[in-house]
């Protein structure tokens, strides 16, 4: 049985990916900022506290064989102004701490917008893409990062959007 680490799952995503894998038959450790309070836990998933823009994640990732990051920004003004660096810093601290913890397999939700999209209607591409810009261009960063470092096994997914 793998051991898999969820990080940002009291997210809506998050906490899907930690109902599959543990489905699935993975021990499920779900990390993020905040634990949960008890009655919005899950069944045979544990809980561990870490902020990936600070603090040491090696408790967090201690014992896991791989790592799947649902971080995400909700859309606010605040967020598309000045979107606080999960996506690149927090990426970054996450594959570190994966290289002192020898875990190589990482799997991270990016958005299909990183890349250009022809089919998207004229008013998408307008409007939200470029309400967007600097949360996509994190992700860009974000790709590069993992795509760049030869010690992962990595996927990437890139969802249209995630509501």
């Amino acid at each position: 049985m793998k051991t898999i680490a969820v990080i940002g799952a009291s997210g809506s995503t998050g906490r899907l990916a930690c109902e599959h894998a543990n489905a699935a038959g993975a021990d499920v450790i779900a990390i993020d900022r905040d634990e949960p309070d008890p009655a919005d836990r899950l069944e045979d998933v544990r809980y561990r506290r870490a902020d990936v823009l600070k603090g040491d994640l090696t408790s967090a990732l201690e014992g896991c064989d791989a790592v799947i990051s649902t971080l995400g920004l909700p859309f606010t003004a605040k967020n598309a102004l000045d979107p606080p660096p999960l996506y690149t810093r927090g990426t970054e601290r996450i594959i570190q701490t994966m290289n002192e913890l020898n875990i190589r397999r990482l799997a991270v939700i990016s958005a299909a917008f990183v890349t250009e999209q022809p089919a998207l209607p004229t008013w998408f591409s307008m409007t939200v893409v470029p309400a967007l810009s600097r949360i996509l261009d994190q992700m860009r960063e974000m790709e590069r990062t993992i795509e760049t470092n030869p010690a992962l096994d990595w996927t990437i997914v890139r969802p249209g959007w995630l509501l």
